[in-house]
């Protein structure tokens, strides 16, 4: 797998075996550009319209066409029914040189203090690989789908870079945003936190949180312990956060 390069102010690199979290709808257009353009390279586009204990799927997305009008049409999807001014509910197993990119549908994402649903799975994967190569690779499926409350978790290994971490994947409401309002509070201006969680909705919280403290959310990663949220400190934290 290609090395993850984190789009953020300092330079995180992410652990080994996890896809890089695409913050901003610029690199999210970019990777779509580079596939469209790319005609010497092989892409698929999978959909992922079966059902799962918690939702029924719905493919919402017109992909019967080629590989540039099914990412034309998942990208104006996207834009719908995501209207924020960040992306993060797509992962790459790199931000430069793609060769699989997994993407959640915004209907189906839920929250931070998700601990008793299910984890969802990606609505879409474009790959260059096809449906029987994708089968086999270790990264086409997420590790905590289907996970049910009270299953162990694999423990998240502490990242070398960053000053504190929070654990958040079995709090429930309104404990992950208590904590890590405290996290952030302990942590000198300039230093990184991380917030493990089984959510990829969690985007949602972590932006909110950021805008409250004056933080700035400067990477995030899938892997088979959860989805990490790097939050640097920027600003002095005042009452303002909840």
């Amino acid at each position: 797998m290609l090395k993850n390069n984190a789009t953020s102010t300092q330079s995180i690199e992410l652990m080994p075996d996890t896809l890089a979290g695409i913050i901003d709808w610029d690199t999210l257009d970019q990777i779509w550009y580079a596939i469209q353009h790319s005609d010497n390279i092989q892409w698929y586009f999978h959909n992922n319209d079966a059902s799962t204990a918690g939702y029924n799927r719905r493919n919402d997305v017109n992909t019967s066409g080629d590989i540039s009008s099914a990412l034309t049409a998942l990208k104006d999807y996207l834009r719908q029914s995501h209207p924020r001014d960040y992306c993060g509910i797509a992962f790459a197993d790199s931000l430069t040189e793609p060769t699989l990119i997994r993407v959640f549908d915004p209907k189906y994402l839920t929250s931070m203090c998700n601990i008793y649903g299910n984890t969802p799975a990606p609505s879409w994967v474009i790959s260059t690989m096809d449906a029987a190569q994708l089968a086999f690779n270790k990264m086409t499926s997420a590790k905590l789908e289907n996970h049910s409350f009270g299953r162990a978790l694999p423990n998240a290994p502490k990242h070398p870079q960053i000053a504190d971490s929070l654990d958040a994947r079995r709090m429930g409401c309104p404990l992950p945003l208590v904590h890590t309002a405290r996290s952030l509070r302990r942590l000198a201006v300039g230093e990184i936190l991380e917030i493990v969680t089984i959510e990829p909705g969690s985007v949602n919280e972590i932006e909110y949180l950021c805008k409250c403290t004056g933080s700035k959310h400067i990477a995030l990663a899938e892997g088979e312990y959860g989805y990490s949220f790097y939050i640097e400190r920027r600003l002095e934290i005042t009452a303002k956060s909840r």
